[in-house]
């Protein structure tokens, strides 16, 4: 009985991984939401932008930049919940800021879940990017690397 539940636990630990399993992409021009555009902008020269500020210089006009809000459905395949899941973003040359889902984001074992990110760049710049899912399981740090290529 000792060696199953210990078999278990061994499969849940080192079996138990997060797939993507779809993705999407909203793009829209900054210039088409100004009052977002003018938020983020005020929050990054006062320093209170909340979410990653990937270039330290102040904004210019919405008329140069786009948002493009990733998302990524993500089944946990695992015995065991993935914890604090969180899309991080491997930043290009003209990517300025991004932002995630406020709080912390779960998946219990067997779930599948829509987490999403918004990226802020400078206009006809590419929508490929690639992504780190980060999040935990038993309280031990996992990464799953992830590229969205809507060119295929």
């Amino acid at each position: 009985l000792v060696m199953i539940v210990a078999g278990v636990i061994l499969y849940g630990l080192f079996q138990s991984n997060l797939q993507v399993v779809s993705k999407g992409l909203e793009v829209y021009f900054a210039a088409d939401v100004p009052q977002l555009f003018d938020q983020h902008k005020t929050e990054v020269e006062n320093k209170g932008f909340i979410g990653t500020l990937i270039r330290n210089e102040p904004l210019g006009y919405a008329e140069d930049y786009v948002y493009r809000r990733y998302s990524l459905r993500v089944k946990n395949n695992g015995l065991v919940d993935a914890e604090m899941v969180e899309i991080q973003i491997a930043p290009e040359d003209e990517d300025v800021l991004y932002y995630g889902e406020n709080g912390k984001v779960d998946i219990k074992a067997g779930e599948t879940k829509e987490i999403w990110c918004v990226l802020l760049s400078k206009k006809d710049t590419p929508d490929v990017r690639n992504f780190f899912l980060t999040y935990y399981l038993w309280g031990n740090p996992q990464e799953v690397k992830f590229t969205y290529d809507n060119t295929k």
